[in-house]
């Protein structure tokens, strides 16, 4: 039998927007593949690229997926057969510059392959594995520097530890630094602090800001320049992470302290798998996250987390950084993604 398949749009709209230095996000569109096999079971992703951030648009996903020949393409995952292997197979359907596109198409086969061997996603992506520990998460500070002490202590109060902090908007960098200082005296020693920049500092702003920075003690700092500069801050000795740069073909170094892997901007799956492999080549942690999609990306940002994902870094999977209602995922609580035990993704009507 052949399975068969079904798109539909879908899109959110937020009362309070995501932003990093250069851009901002109200409102969150994607579509939505579902497989189903010959016995009605069904696996779901999602199509999410990010306007302004991502390499792909949402019409050429849609168009793609509603193309797509799925004439082959196994119903179920057999003992004997690889997955990693078997998705890479299935995603060479989709062109390589719809990155989205393909990770919508792994997700869904991920869920459909769990849920027809009764066991939760997580799993299936590691199944040597015993069941893994919860993974914590890190929340997301962006906005006003002045707010980013109250942002942080209201996530404190939800269980978190780790604070993610934007900075790199036009002329606020001596702003930033401040709300560094003011985070660390606010939240004291035992809190993890990192940056996120998103490429918007010159080489000269990185030099000669990022060492006031990482005086307060932070575990890295994501993308402070144009990929192509950071050759330039090697020598300060700085714990450098990469995120959007691994997108546009970078890969890490020696050194490096952290790579960020967003499903969505890399292929899906077989796109993190190859990177963790090449983070633990180089003695970096893998730190998942995600690019604003709804809860099926979550879903599958969470289930990475628990099989290729540090265990001693939070991830980048704050509910609230994501503007997705906790009850649509309820094993993230208290800081933490917690292993579940529901076959798939956990939830019958994800999406």
């Amino acid at each position: 039998m052949t399975l068969t398949v079904s798109v539909v749009s879908t899109a959110r709209t937020w009362a309070r927007p995501a932003r990093n230095a250069r851009m901002e996000w109200s409102e969150r569109a994607s579509c939505i593949i579902t497989l189903q096999n010959a016995q009605g079971v069904r696996g779901r992703g999602e199509a999410a690229p990010l306007p302004g951030f991502s390499p792909d648009d949402l019409r050429d996903c849609e168009q793609a997926l509603l193309a797509l020949d799925v004439s082959g393409i196994a119903e179920r995952l057999e003992p004997t057969q690889d997955l990693i292997g078997e998705l890479r197979r299935a995603s060479a359907r989709i062109p390589p510059q719809l990155p989205a596109a393909r990770a919508a198409l792994e997700t869904a086969l991920l869920d459909l392959w769990a849920r027809a061997a009764f066991l939760p996603a997580w799993a299936l992506l590691g199944p040597a594995a015993p069941v893994p520990a919860a993974r914590s998460v890190a929340a997301l500070i962006s906005g006003q520097p002045e707010d980013a002490v109250a942002q942080a202590l209201a996530a404190r109060a939800r269980g978190i530890g780790t604070f993610k902090i934007k900075i790199g908007r036009a002329g606020a960098l001596s702003r930033e630094l401040a709300a560094v200082r003011a985070l660390r005296a606010a939240l004291g020693p035992s809190a993890r602090l990192r940056l996120d920049a998103n490429q918007s500092l010159s080489a000269a702003e990185a030099r000669d800001y990022l060492p006031r920075f990482a005086s307060c003690g932070l575990e890295f700092i994501e993308e402070p320049c144009a990929a192509h500069e950071l050759a330039a801050l090697r020598d300060l000795g700085l714990p450098l992470a990469l995120d959007e740069s691994l997108a546009a073909g970078a890969r890490p170094m020696p050194g490096d302290r952290a790579l960020i892997l967003k499903p969505t901007l890399l292929a899906g799956i077989t796109g993190c798998f190859a990177l963790a492999e090449a983070a633990r080549a180089v003695g970096a942690q893998v730190v998942v996250s995600h690019a604003f999609e709804g809860p099926l990306g979550l879903a599958l940002s969470a289930a990475l987390a628990l099989s290729i994902g540090s265990h001693t870094f939070a991830h980048g999977l704050d509910l609230a950084g994501a503007n997705i209602d906790p009850q649509c995922l309820p094993y993230f609580a208290q800081g933490e993604v917690q292993p579940w035990s529901e076959p798939g993704f956990g939830i019958e009507e994800l999406g």
